[in-house]
């Protein structure tokens, strides 16, 4: 069965990541790991159907889909 709402975990690591644009950065103001933050970030994406975030070398970037997301939260 589809949920119809999003995890609040996965909202929770997608607005401290948007916030630092860093999944580390995110994962210390959490207290938990990078990867549950990346994992948690990864199933928000599955289930909105659209990238988040730009990973690059130095961090994450929000794409335009993720910035008009990080709004609406």
């Amino acid at each position: 069965m589809r949920r119809s709402i999003p995890s609040i975990q996965g909202l929770i690591c997608f607005e401290s990541a948007a916030k630092h644009l860093s999944y580390t950065y995110a994962a210390q103001e959490l207290c938990i790991t990078q990867s549950a933050v990346s994992r948690q970030i990864q199933q928000l994406e599955d289930f909105l159907g659209v990238e988040l975030f730009i990973r690059t070398r130095h961090g994450v970037e929000l794409t335009i889909a993720g910035q008009q997301y990080f709004k609406s939260i």
